[in-house]
């Protein structure tokens, strides 16, 4: 802008002139900064709106799914319980035919005079409790499971009871680890 200066105007209206140029662009500084500020409210407005009609949708696809996710949820719950029961019962036929193993092993060893009171499964191996005659009988009894296919078997307790009018002197308590299903041998 160039100032144009004229002396034959007194020093007052050039000043008015001045300020009526500076209130001119002032107003319409203002005009354009309101326009642009309605340009942004109306912008606003409508993304507003139209973030609102998409929240209404949305919530309304979430009411209807709501049953499907009840009806997932109940799934997941019996699947997890369904695997469970597939590990108990996974479980239970691994004990199944251990016990199957160590009865085979049982009936094939030869007594010796050895008088079994308790056979339990625990834990991945089985505890004989019993009686005998003579520590050598336990020892031969524990040759004859393991030749039964029974190996490793670890005297846990032993209690004599050298009463000389007493038949079973010897109260043992073997343990004998058990391989896992389908490992074991068969004969």
């Amino acid at each position: 802008m160039t100032a144009r200066v004229d002396f034959l105007d007194l020093p007052g209206q050039r000043r008015r002139a001045r300020e009526l140029a500076f209130y001119g662009w002032l107003a319409a500084a203002a005009l354009l900064g309101s326009l642009l500020a309605g340009l942004l409210t109306l912008r606003l407005h409508l993304h507003t709106r139209d973030l609102l009609a998409a929240n209404a949708l949305l919530d309304g696809q979430l009411r209807s799914l709501a049953p499907q996710v009840q009806a997932s949820n109940a799934l997941r719950t019996d699947i997890t319980q369904l695997e469970k029961r597939n590990t108990t019962l996974r479980q239970l036929e691994q004990q199944r035919s251990q016990a199957a193993h160590l009865l085979r092993g049982l009936a094939m060893a030869s007594d010796s005079g050895i008088r079994l009171q308790r056979v339990t499964l625990r834990d991945g191996r089985a505890e004989l409790s019993g009686q005998a005659p003579a520590m050598q009988a336990i020892q031969d009894y524990a040759g004859a499971l393991s030749g039964a296919g029974l190996e490793g078997a670890v005297l846990h307790d032993l209690h004599a009871d050298l009463q000389p009018d007493a038949k079973d002197n010897y109260a043992f308590r073997l343990a004998i680890p058990l391989a896992p299903a389908g490992t074991g041998t068969r004969r």
